[in-house]
């Protein structure tokens, strides 16, 4: 384990999570639009290809690449077009460089410190292209669970075998819900996404935090609805994404254990 002070964990952790960010804002815009294409073709569009402006599609030069700072500098604005840049940009960095330094700040430099930001950054993926398209893709659900599997030879979070039982037992719970609703009710409580979701923190966590995390995804999900219903934002009976809840029960799993 490698020694830091605070104030040096956090400038680290910072500037590292604000890196992470800018290719997590890059990754969540472009994942979603290349899914038709070949294997081979979407590597390269992640890998190889460079940023642009979406209205006037200019590439992007080096010092337009700076996160958080080439966003303010340009006032939010394209300088070759003018179209306005949204901010889900900046606040993607800013909220991963947060998610970083806190993550640091609770495991330190260790290898449970790097497994959790991994998990961490899954989830921040997950999250952005989940509330902006609805969907979980299993390019980021299914490795997350791989993952988990692997991760628990370690015995970080938990032990192979609740690791196993916990993954299949998340998909199933979720599934048993997801068919008695449409039973009942007719309708599609829940995208097949978010079962594999629940599978994911299954096997990161084990079948014991499996209760913990759907009750803490359940409840922040109707606080948010209802806040949004209050604030007449959203309609309290329109349908809204449950893997940043699954997501929020994760991380407070991860930083916090198993509480309930």
């Amino acid at each position: 384990m490698i020694e830091f002070s605070n104030i040096e964990l956090i400038i680290y952790s910072g500037v590292f999570g604000l890196l992470i960010g800018s290719f997590i804002s890059m990754l969540t815009w472009r994942l979603p639009r290349i899914m038709d294409l070949e294997a081979d073709q979407q590597l390269k569009q992640i890998s190889t290809s460079r940023s642009y402006c979406p209205s006037c599609k200019t590439n992007l030069n080096w010092q337009q690449l700076f996160p958080v700072l080439s966003w303010i500098m340009a006032k939010a604005r394209c300088k070759n077009c003018n179209a306005k840049i949204s901010i889900r940009y900046p606040l993607i960095e800013i909220l991963t460089m947060l998610l970083t330094i806190y993550i640091a700040m609770v495991f330190g430099f260790t290898l449970t410190g790097f497994f959790a930001l991994v998990f961490s950054y899954f989830l921040m993926t997950i999250v952005v292209i989940d509330i902006e398209h609805q969907l979980i893709l299993d390019k980021l659900s299914l490795p997350l669970m791989w993952l988990g599997l692997l991760f628990s030879l370690e015995g970080s979070f938990t032990t192979p075998e609740e690791s196993i039982i916990g993954a299949a037992s998340g998909y199933m719970l979720l599934w048993v819900i997801y068919y008695a609703f449409k039973i009942v009710t007719g309708k599609e409580g829940m995208g097949f996404g978010d079962f594999k979701l629940l599978a994911a923190l299954g096997a990161w966590f084990g079948l014991s935090a499996l209760p913990q995390i759907i009750l803490i995804a359940s409840i922040s999900s109707i606080i948010v609805a209802i806040i949004l219903a209050l604030i007449k934002f959203k309609d309290i009976n329109s349908a809204q994404p449950f893997g940043p809840f699954l997501a929020i029960a994760g991380l407070v799993t991860l930083t916090l254990g198993i509480i309930f």
